[in-house]
C-alpha cells in the first residue's frame, strides 16, 4: 500500500500555494490514515551513521548488549530466548532506548553519541516544522507546540527483528505510539503493516531515504480524534534481519493534554479527559492496554 507522500522542502517553500498545497496533503493523511512518508527531509546522511551504530551495536556479543543497563524506561531490552539477565525486561525483539540526555551511561552509546545527538536535535526541528504547518488545520495558533516542547521527553529507539524462527510471525504486539508524533527511519526490509478501517491490516512501502511520519496518542487525543493514532504492527523477516529507529517525540511532561476546542463539535463532542503528557507516557509504556486498538477489523 501507498501512503501519501509530503515534501518537505515544499513545507518550508515561500512560494504560498505550494506551501498551501503540502500543508493540505499532510492535513488528510493525518485525518486519513495517521501515518506518511516524508520526503527531502535533509536528514539523510544522519540516519545512515544511525544504522551504522544500530548493526554494530545489534552485532555485540549479548554480554556487551546487556552492559547497557536498563534504568528509568531507557536502556537495552533483550530477546527472551538470549537474554542472560533473565530478571530483565525482555521480548521477542530486541531494542535500544536512548533519551535527550544522559539517561543511559555506555561506553557502547559513547562511540555514537555525537551521531545520535545530531539526528535528535535536527528531528526534533522538523518534527515541530510539521506540527507548526498543522496549526493552520486545527485552529491554534502557530507556535502552539512550540510552547510545549521546550523540555521534550523523546525516545530514539534502535530496534533489531532477527530472522523469524517460525515462532512469532509479529515479534511486537499491535500498538499505537504513546506521544505526539513519530519520525521512523527503516533500513527498506519490508514488515510494517497499518491498520486501516473497514479494510484490515496493509502493508506500506515506503520510498528510500524517506521517514515515515505517524500520528500518536496524544496528537490525537489533542484533536479529539480528528487525527488518527493508527495501529501498526511488523511481520518479522523472512530471509534477513531487520533494522528501524522510530524517533518518539513527545511535549514536555508538565504538558496538559487538553482536547482543542476548535476540534469539539456537535456531532464531535469532547471524548478526553486533560492528563499530563508525563503521566500518560509513563502509563502506557508500562501497561498493557492498548486504547486506541478498539474494535476488531478483518485480519
Amino acid at each position: 500500500m501507498e501512503i501519501r507522500t509530503v515534501n518537505y522542502q515544499y513545507l518550508q517553500s515561500n512560494h504560498t500555494a505550494s506551501r498551501n498545497s503540502e500543508i493540505e496533503l499532510m492535513h488528510l493523511a493525518c485525518a486519513d490514515s495517521g501515518f506518511f512518508t516524508l520526503i527531502d527531509h535533509g536528514l539523510e546522511e544522519d540516519v545512515e551513521k544511525l544504522f551504522e551504530f544500530c548493526s554494530s551495536f545489534f552485532d555485540r556479543a549479548q554480554s556487551e548488549k546487556e552492559s547497557v543497563p536498563r534504568s528509568d524506561r531507557y536502556g537495552y531490552v533483550p530477546i527472551t530466548n538470549r537474554a542472560i539477565d533473565r530478571e530483565r525486561k525482555s521480548g521477542n525483539a530486541e531494542f535500544l532506548d536512548i533519551g535527550l540526555s544522559d539517561e543511559v551511561k555506555s561506553a557502547v552509546i559513547d562511540e555514537y553519541l555525537n551521531e545520535i545527538r545530531s539526528f535528535q536535535s535536527k528531528g526534533v526541528a522538523v518534527a515541530l516544522a510539521l506540527l507548526r504547518q498543522l496549526t493552520h488545520k486545527i485552529g491554534v495558533a502557530e507556535n502552539f507546540f512550540d510552547q510545549k516542547m521546550n523540555d521534550p521527553q523523546c525516545r530514539m529507539r534502535f530496534l533489531h527483528y532477527p530472522r523469524s524462527s517460525g515462532s512469532s510471525d509479529y515479534p511486537l504486539k499491535a500498538h499505537t505510539d504513546y506521544g505526539l508524533i513519530t519520525l521512523l527511519a527503516t533500513d527498506g526490509t519490508p514488515g510494517l503493516e497499518i491498520r486501516q478501517k473497514d479494510v484490515g491490516w496493509v502493508a506500506i512501502d515506503p520510498p528510500e531515504q524517506s521517514l515515515v511520519v505517524n500520528l500518536g496518542d496524544m496528537l490525537a487525543r489533542w484533536t479529539n480524534d480528528r487525527y488518527n493514532s493508527t495501529p501498526h504492527r511488523v511481520r518479522a523477516p523472512k530471509e534477513v534481519s531487520r533494522y528501524s529507529i522510530p524517533f518518539f517525540i513527545n511535549p514536555n511532561p508538565d504538558t496538559v493534554i487538553e482536547t482543542i476546542q476548535t476540534c469539539v463539535t456537535e456531532r464531535r463532542p469532547n471524548m478526553y479527559d486533560p492528563v499530563t503528557a508525563g503521566n500518560y507516557l509513563a502509563a502506557r509504556i508500562d501497561g498493557d492496554a492498548e486504547p486506541y486498538i478498539r474494535t476488531e477489523v478483518p485480519d
